[in-house]
């Protein structure tokens, strides 16, 4: 992708895409403003149709991009961030508020789950809004 169509570059490879511009939004005509955008816009709808002609998948992406928040969102389960069994904040519905945030604390969770005689969730207890 060039926006010189008879650069080195572009009479050397194998496949060439013109994204010449007419004229830069820059009124000295000297940053590249208009051909920068151009050359954005193409690459993004390369990607897009490569994505398509490939069959990628939201899983493929995921596993391209493991350590990113864009890929962490795709593959990320409530199960695996999820406080369970002793890591749990539980206090009875008859505990004193001092022992709830002691409970907090101790989890280092901002919240605690308050259980009936049954051991069922009846509510919740934080320390936020």
């Amino acid at each position: 992708m060039t926006g010189n169509p008879v650069s080195t570059l572009a009479r050397v490879a194998t496949t060439h895409i013109n994204v010449s511009v007419e004229q830069e939004a820059c009124p000295l005509g000297l940053a590249p403003t208009s051909s920068t955008t151009a050359a954005l816009v193409m690459g993004d709808a390369l990607a897009v149709s490569l994505l398509e002609a490939r069959g990628f998948t939201r899983d493929d992406f995921a596993l391209s991009h493991p350590g990113g928040s864009l890929g962490k969102r795709l593959l990320l389960r409530v199960s695996d961030i999820m406080h369970v069994e002793k890591k749990m904040p539980l206090v009875a519905e008859t505990a004193l508020i001092t022992e709830a945030l002691l409970e907090m604390t101790e989890k280092k969770l901002g919240m605690t789950a308050i259980v009936d005689s049954r051991n069922t969730v009846v509510g919740i207890f934080t320390d936020g809004i």
